[in-house]
């Protein structure tokens, strides 16, 4: 379902309904990973608002701390953060 809606954001043209675009990147910043590809997406559509200054919402800047949780969760040493 992620994968989804990041396909339909990542396709979307000025001639679409951009509140339908802005609610499936809602649901994409708002999505806890289940995995590295959702953590992929989450972080791919995060940084591309940060670089425009960010989400006065700061949705952008919460997705990127949910993939970081996620990341220290899993159980291989390589991926967990240190610090």
């Amino acid at each position: 379902m992620i994968g989804a809606a990041f396909n339909a954001c990542r396709h979307a043209t000025e001639g679409d309904d951009m509140d339908h675009i802005e609610r499936l990147e809602q649901l994409i910043l708002k999505h806890k990973p289940l995995g590295a590809e959702d953590a992929g997406i989450v972080l791919f559509t995060a940084l591309g608002n940060l670089r425009n200054g960010g989400r006065p919402d700061e949705l952008d800047v919460h997705a990127v701390e949910r993939v970081i949780e996620w990341i220290e969760q899993q159980s291989t040493p390589a991926l967990q953060a240190t610090g």
